[in-house]
């Protein structure tokens, strides 16, 4: 194989997933090459940035930043190849989904932290003197249903002027709310952005994403989204397609306004 056709099998799997392009790499890089400590440095950091991602302490936005650095590097090494700095002169033609396991390892360190979102989340009543506290899905059915029950009387629920009061009372509801949901939230975004850089391993994370929540848990994504207060969620979940409006419109007041990532119901 020629060394522009090595270079250029290289970019193709960095484009399938920035753990593919470094295992592709490292497999042709030769080990006694100046390249190579440069390569050490670069997955060293990857692998940080990666446990970093895990533990839910980075935004999104500079866990991006990082990667594109990181990308970025990686082709300049592919680049600056040469024929003495490889130790073999073709890339192996299988994809090892488990050669660089940090990126699924992580996927699933995160589905923990969103259950540990989940159980945070309380609603606590008080009846004189005695409180009733419910926590997770629980609490998210009755938080929906104590919310969306003020609607219900509404003539005409599907009007437009109907469906603007519920994304306003949503927005204002979300915006002002106490933390109960801010790390929750954050966290299923951080986890949708995380299916889409790897294009071999997203429909698994997909698929997986989509087997996590109830339909009341979808429903009040749903008005998330639809409230407009956090553009960049509902830019995901519309890629994604995670919120299926159509399995969960019995529950809904109103449909979605266009780009909230769901079907129409």
């Amino acid at each position: 194989m020629a060394l522009t056709d090595v270079q250029a099998t290289l970019k193709e799997r960095v484009a399938k997933g920035l753990n593919f392009g470094i295992e592709a790499f490292e497999e042709v890089v030769n080990t006694q090459a100046e390249l190579y400590n440069e390569f050490i440095l670069l997955k060293s950091k990857y692998n940080d940035l990666m446990y970093i991602s895990s533990i839910n302490t980075l935004p999104y936005e500079q866990l991006e930043v990082g990667l594109d650095r990181l990308r970025n590097n990686l082709l300049n090494l592919v680049d600056r190849l040469a024929p003495d700095s490889m130790q073999r002169e073709e890339v192996n033609p299988d994809v090892k989904v488990q050669a660089l396991p940090t990126r699924r390892t992580n996927f699933f360190k995160l589905i923990d932290i969103h259950f540990k979102n989940l159980e945070d989340i309380a609603l606590r009543v008080i009846d004189g003197e005695r409180e009733e506290v419910t926590t997770g899905r629980a609490a998210i059915f009755k938080i929906y249903r104590m919310h969306i029950r003020r609607f219900r009387n509404r003539e005409d629920p599907q009007d437009e002027k109907v469906q603007a009061e519920v994304r306003a009372y949503f927005a204002d509801f979300f915006r002002h709310e106490t933390g109960l949901f801010e790390v929750y939230f954050k966290n299923i975004r951080h986890m949708l952005a995380y299916t889409q850089e790897s294009e071999v391993e997203r429909q698994f994370f997909l698929d997986t994403l989509r087997s996590l929540f109830t339909r009341y848990e979808l429903a009040l994504l749903h008005y998330y989204t639809a409230s407009g207060i956090d553009p960049q969620m509902a830019e995901l979940t519309e890629q994604t397609q995670l919120i299926d409006t159509a399995a969960i419109a019995h529950i809904l007041l109103a449909p979605a306004p266009e780009g909230d990532g769901g079907t129409a119901a």
